[in-house]
């Protein structure tokens, strides 16, 4: 999902289980009381796994696509062209995916805060491409970096430190995405998945969650996910976990938002069907459950 960065109720969604002659794209005008197909005649066979809409210009979107493809719209989904600089990215031929058809995708899609006309696309499985005049041109940033990538973010104070949750644990670059490494201080699980970086008392806190082991694993093991939720408080060196009387759970965080207008905290959503809390409840910050039981959740927004 994403949200229009002037208007909150315009929102967008999309799915990576399409259904024959139905597109898996939609935009909601209303705040998701209705919906409106807009999947582009060129994406009617494809299922989307990532969408990203500017921070700061309205109608501005990107979305990522199953056969890692990726298309943007200027005003608001009403048109889309494909980013054609991506489908000629060098060594795109070997991007893969471990289960049959091994088809890569599209799995992240994160503006720059610092630089408007920059964007970073992240591959399941292929690395973290980086764009610096909105998809005209791309270069890789994958050296030392695990490239089944899920979650790409930058750093709000240092544009030069990038943050990455991929299939095999947390990673961090320091120099701009030059160079990567793998960060296992203080993490137990290595399939991490959603990340957030939000305020806390001045200071920016990141947040992750990560699984025993890769989705196929969560239906039958024993313990599920096994997933725990970490927090990191320098810059994403070091993780702590967070309580466990929440976490470890048979299902996985899927995404995290912050709160906006809070002190720090964060909603976030489950496979399991679980919305939650982490923020500070007046007794310091607590995890806490808001609805329990729903259909597996993978995303959200959160609405004026």
């Amino acid at each position: 999902m994403a949200q229009d960065c002037r208007d909150a109720n315009l929102i967008y969604a999309g799915s990576n289980a399409i259904e024959h002659g139905r597109g898996a794209l939609s935009r909601s005008d209303d705040g998701g009381r209705s919906w409106v197909e807009i999947t582009p005649p060129a994406a009617r066979e494809e299922e989307v796994w990532a969408l990203a809409a500017s921070p700061t210009v309205p109608g501005r979107i990107f979305f990522g696509t199953s056969h890692a493809r990726l298309f943007r719209s200027d005003d608001g989904g009403r048109m889309f062209h494909e980013v054609a600089a991506f489908l000629k990215i060098p060594g795109r031929d070997r991007w893969t995916f471990p289960p049959p058809p091994h088809i890569p995708h599209v799995r992240s899609i994160a503006f720059d805060p610092h630089a408007p006309n920059t964007i970073y696309v992240g591959v399941e499985e292929g690395g973290i491409y980086r764009s610096l005049d909105l998809g005209e041109s791309f270069e890789a940033l994958n050296d030392g970096l695990y490239e089944d990538v899920h979650t790409v973010a930058i750093d709000p104070r240092d544009p030069r430190r990038l943050y990455a949750t991929t299939g095999a644990g947390f990673h961090l670059s320091e120099d701009g995405g030059r160079s990567w490494r793998r960060i296992t201080e203080g993490l137990d699980r290595t399939y991490t998945v959603p990340m957030v970086i939000v305020e806390e008392g001045g200071e920016f806190v990141l947040y992750t969650a990560a699984a025993a082991g890769p989705p196929p694993s969560w239906q039958v093991a024993a313990r599920g996910a096994d997933s725990a939720l970490y927090r990191s408080v320098d810059g994403g060196r070091s993780f702590e976990p967070l309580e466990r009387r929440f976490a470890p759970e048979r299902g996985m965080q899927m995404r995290f938002r912050a709160i906006p207008g809070a002190s720090g905290g964060f909603f976030g959503v489950t496979t399991t069907g679980t919305v939650f809390r982490y923020g500070n409840g007046g007794n310091g910050y607590a995890l806490r459950p808001l609805v329990e039981k729903l259909p597996p959740a993978y995303d959200l927004v959160i609405l004026p």
